[in-house]
């Protein structure tokens, strides 16, 4: 038996030193490669100018002469280049699929808690950035992780100790800057479902005030969604920011993701009628995807953000009409990803065609029907098949149904 280990030991070094990948498969075997990597349910290498697979299950490691990463997963690739560009769902979606070809791959975790922290969901983050440190202890990218879901659950303590116990493996830029902004944001206006921070100097009367108009709000929509976040909401003021209406920016349309609320408000002394709406906004955001995590499409959740503030659900619709008319509205097939990539105007429609529409699901089942979406949505159904079971319309019928509701003119929004 120990003659048998110590050949593939023998041969590790020598696939080394050669420069070559060396594939161990899970019955000792080792298979000399000149270059190896991951493909679906296959390890895929080249020896001597042919190509071969290997099943996934059938391989324990793989020892790579490249650099470091050079054999990560394609989906652990694909995860982080679709954050990056702002589709956390993906993101969330291929993480999970290179976990389940490898449950023990640190960079597939890692993978995960970003796109879970990208959905607002520090929590599971944790979990998962936990998991990864048992696996890897000294892996300053998951010390990071953690620190992130760490300071997004509102414990700065424990996430400064992470960022130092990530800076003492490897200096990072990135992670100093976070590593000052806990020591400058600092909480000073909590509550049970709130904690105020300050992006610039702490305005401890306006930070009250926000904080009763957003607990106003939360007993509003727990009232009427029959739910409510689980954990406190992080609201930063940027009282170094002039106030804008940022509801309804392509730039601003996936802030309410990361799980924190991030609201200029520099020149304001209390809450305006304007940052009330953005508040209840954000707010409403935060309530949705609270119970939706990342599934939830972008159409629906701007229209319940927008009709939860007490926007005029009627206040575009004759626009709208008009394009209806002439073919010209969008399919809500082409709403489901953020509008960041929308212009002015085509973002502009897109919010008023989201406002419209969820109104008019109101109309025809109330706020109960709200309600059962939202939760068919949390269950995992994706929109095509949650509409079907919640309004018994596929996404054709309820185009093709709010689309003639526009043409006659019969949109009204009693009681929105």
């Amino acid at each position: 038996m120990k003659r048998r280990l110590l050949v593939p030991a023998l041969l590790l070094t020598l696939a080394r030193l050669a420069g070559a990948d060396a594939i161990v498969l899970t019955n000792g075997r080792v298979i000399e490669a000149d270059h190896a990597w991951f493909e679906g349910s296959e390890l895929r290498y080249r020896k001597e100018g042919a190509l071969y697979a290997v099943p996934r299950p059938l391989v324990l490691r793989v020892d790579t002469s490249g650099a470091p990463g050079a054999l990560l997963d394609p989906d652990v690739l694909r995860s982080r280049d679709s954050l990056a560009a702002g589709n956390a769902a993906e993101a969330l979606r291929l993480a999970r699929l290179a976990l389940f070809h490898d449950p023990g791959s640190v960079a597939g975790l890692q993978a995960l808690g970003a796109a879970q922290l990208a959905l607002a969901d520090p929590t599971r983050a944790r979990e998962t950035a936990e998991t990864a440190r048992g696996l890897d202890p000294r892996d300053p990218a998951t010390l990071e992780l953690l620190g992130d879901a760490l300071a997004g659950l509102g414990d700065p303590a424990a996430a400064r100790e992470q960022y130092h116990a990530a800076l003492a493996l490897r200096l990072d830029p990135r992670v100093q800057k976070k590593l000052e902004a806990l020591a400058t944001g600092a909480a000073s206006v909590s509550s049970a479902r709130f904690r105020i921070r300050y992006d610039g100097g702490a305005d401890e009367p306006l930070g009250l005030a926000v904080l009763r108009v957003l607990d106003g709000a939360w007993e509003e929509y727990e009232r009427r969604l029959g739910f409510a976040p689980e954990l406190p909401v992080t609201v930063v003021l940027q009282t170094a920011t002039s106030f804008r209406d940022t509801t309804r920016a392509p730039d601003w349309a996936a802030a309410w993701n990361d799980g924190t609320i991030r609201v200029p408000v520099m020149g304001l002394e209390r809450p305006s009628p304007s940052l009330v709406h953005v508040l209840r906004h954000e707010l409403a955001h935060s309530f949705v995807a609270s119970r939706t995590g990342g599934n939830c499409p972008t159409w629906l959740h701007e229209g319940l953000a927008q009709w939860l503030e007490g926007g005029d659900p009627t206040r575009e619709d004759g626009a709208l009409a008009a394009l209806a008319r002439s073919g010209r509205l969008r399919r809500l097939e082409s709403l489901e990803l953020p509008f960041m990539g929308l212009s002015e105007a085509e973002a502009t429609a897109a919010y008023a065609q989201s406002l419209s529409i969820v109104a008019y699901l109101v109309r025809l089942r109330g706020e109960e029907g709200v309600r059962r979406i939202i939760g068919a949505l949390g269950d995992g159904l994706p929109a095509a098949e949650a509409l079907p079971v919640t309004y018994a319309l596929s996404y054709g019928e309820l185009q093709r149904a709010w689309e003639q509701d526009l043409k006659k003119g019969s949109v009204r929004g009693a009681g929105l």
